[in-house]
């Protein structure tokens, strides 16, 4: 999941300068949508890793969520990829690209 915060906060520095945003206002927004993404991330992990766990409409609430934030954050394609996922809901393929999102 590393590797897919570390891209998104690239793309929010870049994102939120074209808004016009200054730096001094970018890096708490930032900081905050790292957090928020790494929660989201992890409570998505922790719903697939436990097939007992897994349900339709969680995993649609938390997708929902990611997409927003990597949405906000500048992330268009991860964004539009996490829709995808939403749309045609299948616990392997969530888990799939969980995985990509960490190497």
């Amino acid at each position: 999941m590393q590797k897919l915060i570390d891209e998104t906060e690239a793309k929010a520095y870049v994102f939120l300068k074209e808004f016009g945003f200054e730096e001094d206002e970018i890096v708490p927004i930032v900081a905050k949508g790292k957090r928020d993404l790494e929660t989201t991330l992890k409570n998505l992990e922790q719903m697939l890793s436990r097939p007992e766990a897994y349900s339709h409409d969680q995993a649609d609430s938390i997708l929902h969520a990611l997409k927003g934030l990597l949405a906000q954050m500048g992330n268009k394609e991860k964004a539009e990829e996490t829709e995808a996922l939403r749309e045609h809901p299948d616990r392997q393929k969530m888990l799939a690209w969980l995985e990509r999102s960490r190497l």
